[in-house]
């Protein structure tokens, strides 16, 4: 019986963190598959051998995005448009950091999540990547409008382009259970413990 009970929590468990994931292809191991683009920004390898010294190639396979590589104007974006529930909160994950260089430099990288009509700008998060060559991961939060929502990431027209690029990775979006499906999860927990000290 005990064994049973604990199947139903998890399963409980399960159903709290329903529609995570809905990002595709958040580590670029297929390229910019899933992905629109705009501007100077395309896939690097930086697994092995390391992207122009871009460190760690985080978590997830070999690939990553670089923003104005060879030297180019710093105008890339990439986004991608997924589904979500409305008044849902989400959590956005991802990795960035910069090529390494010989002077005190880095990149900067505007992280925006768009609502239902794909302008309103309901969460944005700026960030920097320092010039180590390591990625460094970021979070923030959003709470979607429709069942819609665009995740865009976008190059800083002040970044510097001479031989330092920007690199991002590891995108990830989760849904943040509800209040009620955590106090559901509370009281399936107590029943098996009151079960059990029953047994």
């Amino acid at each position: 019986m005990f064994i049973k009970s604990l199947f139903a929590v998890l399963a409980l468990c399960a159903t709290a963190g329903a529609g995570a994931a809905p990002v595709l292809n958040g580590d670029f191991e297929a390229g910019l598959a899933n992905w629109s683009t705009n501007g100077n920004v395309d896939t690097a390898e930086i697994g092995g051998t390391s992207y122009f010294g871009a460190g760690n190639p985080a978590q997830n396979g070999v690939y990553a995005i670089a923003f104005n590589g060879g030297d180019s104007t710093p105008n890339g974006s990439i986004w991608q448009r997924f589904a979500t529930t409305s008044k849902a909160q989400y959590t956005v994950n991802f990795d960035f950091g910069a090529t390494s260089c010989t002077i005190s430099c880095g990149q900067s990288l505007l992280a925006s999540v768009l609502g239902a009509d794909g302008l309103t700008v309901l969460a944005s998060q700026t960030v920097y990547g320092g010039s180590n060559g390591a990625l460094t991961s970021f979070s923030f939060n959003f709470g979607a409008n429709g069942t819609a929502t665009t995740l865009r990431f976008s190059d800083l027209a002040t970044n510097q382009t001479i031989s330092l690029d920007g690199v991002l990775d590891n995108v990830s979006v989760t849904a943040v259970p509800e209040p009620a499906s955590l106090a559901l999860l509370g009281l399936g927990l107590a029943g098996i413990a009151a079960r059990r000290r029953r047994a």
